[in-house]
């Protein structure tokens, strides 16, 4: 214990005692945490883990460590998912990682319970809000999952995550009692820079420029969408560079070659989605280009991080262009359950409870749209889970009422998420000050290491009304918490509103907010 770097002792401490989110820096072995507090518990683990190749990653490192330890995923034959669960539940096996898509399954849950689960780990836990409510909705029911597994300690572990977002996922994972642990997010080693862009073929163009010639370590960029990924690689080869395409369409296969190309020394450099990245445990990626701008700053510090996992000197590049926000905004309109969706879980429920996995084909539905709605009317706390299956616990109108306000609240959070990376790429600030102070870390000083405080315009904190956390309230927004300063202005996240940007002079002259 004496050996362990700053977060990871608090972290395994509090795992003893009791329910614990811990939020810490990339490259701070997470993985040593669960492994410890597992030992110390006793009894089997299930890791949640969202990547296959997280997975291989993490398997390698428990067995080299002498851990007994194997995956359950949709790569396994039956006969292989059986030997597996066989030796887990005779206790052969100590730590099983899986998918939250696996937990959703009922038989499985119940021979993990019939195991005696004594911890469940979810890794990379930002996925609970960035994924659950459309892309994964499965994520967002891992608490029913875990609740069926007999309600074992659970401990989720990211390297990033907003207040927002913590508060997120304890309360989707049903731990309203966690433990809380903040590591330092700061990784000072990465310079951040922002290049302007006209428009998507000048960001190509930039990106060649900067990826030409001769570079240190390795490289990733990323970018918005499956199509994008093609297109920017097969500039780059055209313009005489190594690069690869990936993205979460292509074949498991052709995935596993991307990674397995990019952990070689003299790989290519690789243009990807979001998708690339979690389980890829490369030291030394001294560049990170993002051609298209992230859903969230959140998500931006994740990526970035990726970069100087060593230690050493990295850069982490935003090619911003006034058009780049267009489909982020299309996206985060978009998400979650649609209102025709919510009335057909609610008609399904209204005749008898439905076991979760039912319901998709009582609501006729494919099963990511009936697992969104019903992840929404759960939210709205307007259903119940019973032992004959979830039923609801409202009359129909009002349910299909309040999970299609969950929803619009949802999607106001995300789209004012999207203007706050355009306010980063725009800022004449630290851009290193902002980003550290919406995930909750007081920074008022100016980094040193972004391009604005080279340029000289990043400007010192002054007197500020209030603390970075602060709960304020505002009379058309309602309550909110003081997430960041940027210079005469200060950004605030409403309940309802979202992030909102507000003049400190006004603040200050019309009392616009008051605290408490």
């Amino acid at each position: 214990m004496e050996s362990l770097r700053p977060g990871q002792r608090e972290a395994m401490q509090a795992a003893l005692e009791g329910d614990t989110l811990a939020v810490l820096a990339t490259g701070l072995g997470k993985t040593l945490v669960y492994q410890v507090v597992a030992e110390r518990l006793g009894g089997a683990t299930v890791v949640v883990s969202p990547t296959l190749s997280l997975q291989d990653d993490q398997v390698a490192a428990l067995q080299e460590s002498g851990a007994r330890a194997g995956q359950l995923n949709s790569s396994r034959t039956k006969r292989q998912r059986e030997r597996l669960l066989d030796d887990f539940e005779a206790g052969e096996v100590d730590f099983l990682l899986t998918t939250p898509e696996q937990l959703a399954g009922e038989e499985l849950r119940r021979r993990l319970r019939d195991a005696g689960v004594g911890l469940v780990v979810v890794d990379e836990a930002h996925c609970v809000s960035s994924w659950g409510e459309d892309f994964r909705p499965d994520y967002a029911a891992l608490g029913g999952a875990i609740e069926g597994l007999g309600r074992p300690r659970v401990l989720a572990l990211t390297a990033t995550a907003s207040p927002a977002t913590r508060q997120e996922i304890v309360t989707s994972l049903g731990m309203p009692d966690a433990r809380v642990v903040v590591g330092d997010a700061d990784r000072e080693e990465i310079r951040l820079e922002v290049v302007d862009c006209r428009d998507a073929d000048d960001s190509d163009d930039r990106l060649v420029e900067m990826l030409a010639g001769d570079r240190p370590g390795s490289t990733i960029v990323y970018v918005a969408t499956r199509r994008r990924t093609e297109q920017v690689a097969a500039r780059l080869v055209e313009a005489g560079l190594d690069a690869v395409a990936y993205h979460g369409g292509m074949s498991g296969k052709r995935r596993e070659e991307v990674h397995r190309l990019f952990r070689d020394a003299s790989g290519p450099l690789v243009v990807a989605t979001s998708a690339f990245g979690l389980g890829v445990d490369r030291p030394d990626v001294r560049l990170v280009v993002h051609g298209d701008p992230t859903e969230s700053l959140d998500q931006y510090w994740q990526e970035a991080g990726r970069a100087g996992r060593d230690g050493e000197a990295a850069r982490a590049v935003l090619l911003a262009r006034p058009d780049g926000y267009g489909l982020r905004r299309y996206f985060a309109a978009g998400a979650g359950a649609t209102r025709d969706d919510l009335r057909s879980v609610v008609r399904a429920l209204s005749r008898e409870p439905h076991r979760p996995g039912a319901v998709a084909k009582a609501a006729g539905l494919g099963t990511q749209r009936s697992r969104r709605a019903l992840n929404a009317l759960v939210r709205a706390g307007v259903v119940r889970e019973l032992r004959a299956g979830v039923a609801l616990d409202s009359p129909a109108s009002a349910a299909v009422d309040a999970a299609a306000a969950f929803v619009e609240e949802l999607q106001q959070r995300r789209e004012t998420a999207v203007t706050l990376v355009r306010r980063y790429a725009e800022t004449t600030d630290c851009r290193r000050r902002l980003v550290l102070e919406l995930l909750g870390e007081e920074h008022p000083e100016r980094c040193g290491n972004c391009d604005n405080c080279a340029a000289g315009t990043a400007e010192a904190s002054e007197d500020r009304p209030f603390r970075i956390g602060a709960q304020v309230q505002h009379a058309e927004f309602g309550p909110g918490t003081v997430s960041s300063y940027e210079a005469d202005r200060v950004v605030v996240l409403f309940g309802k509103a979202g992030y909102r940007t507000l003049d400190l002079d006004l603040v200050e002259r019309d009392e616009l907010l008051t605290e408490g």
